[in-house]
């Protein structure tokens, strides 16, 4: 049975949808090799991303690796998209997702919509992203291909540059939500790339009269 309700998302006009693209899972897919992660990427409506998992090692220095999966790209954000504030799905059109129901990755179909905007799960999303942990090795591979770095240094730029943004309020197309996520994260995100944050500081302060963004939350 479809895990849709077509009416019940017009009357919010996708709200979900507009706080970011929805997880895609390895099934979702014909095969997981690296030519073919490569030409689907190309087509414009997918982005690597990953998930932060912060550890304290035993010497009290707080860490993260990373945690590489594929969902569907946000408007204004690159392929390799590793960190940043979330956007709208760029898949969303005023007639709704642009894929068919069948076509959608899993992560969208195991929301079930609710009125008022309370949508919930079916499976925990946790899960579903977990269901990628074979693959890391080759979604490195894609982002090395792609970038021509590594996973950790691409998302140390990342990382400065969602820095930058916060510090500029450059929060186009972002909604209050996942602008709220994110602050919850700088205090420890800020402990493990304090380089990256001085870097931006300094970018920032570099900007004429300290330059703000006059953009709204959606």
């Amino acid at each position: 049975m479809k895990n849709e309700n077509i009416e019940i998302c017009q009357q919010c006009g996708g709200y979900c949808c507009k706080k970011s693209g929805c997880d895609y899972v390895p099934e979702d897919f014909s095969e997981i090799s690296l030519n073919y992660l490569l030409s689907k990427l190309e087509e414009g409506y997918i982005s690597i991303v990953s998930a932060m998992d912060f550890r304290q090692l035993p010497n009290g220095k707080m860490v993260n690796t990373p945690f590489l999966y594929l969902r569907a790209r946000n408007k204004n954000r690159p392929i390799v998209d590793l960190l940043s504030m979330k956007t709208t799905c760029a898949s969303l059109t005023e007639h709704g997702c642009k894929f068919t129901y069948e076509e959608r990755p899993t992560g969208g179909k195991n929301l079930t919509p609710v009125d008022h905007g309370i949508c919930y799960p079916k499976e925990d999303p946790r899960k579903l992203i977990k269901r990628w942990s074979s693959y890391q090795k080759i979604l490195s591979r894609v982002v090395k291909r792609i970038t021509g770095k590594s996973v950790d240094e691409q998302l140390q730029l990342d990382v400065e540059q969602l820095f930058f943004d916060l510090l500029c309020h450059n929060v186009e197309g972002v909604t209050k939500r996942e602008f709220e996520d994110i602050l919850s994260m700088v205090p420890i995100l800020s402990k493990v790339y304090p380089i990256e944050f001085s870097t931006a500081q300094e970018r920032y302060n570099k900007l004429p009269n300290n330059t703000v963004l006059t953009r709204k939350l959606k």
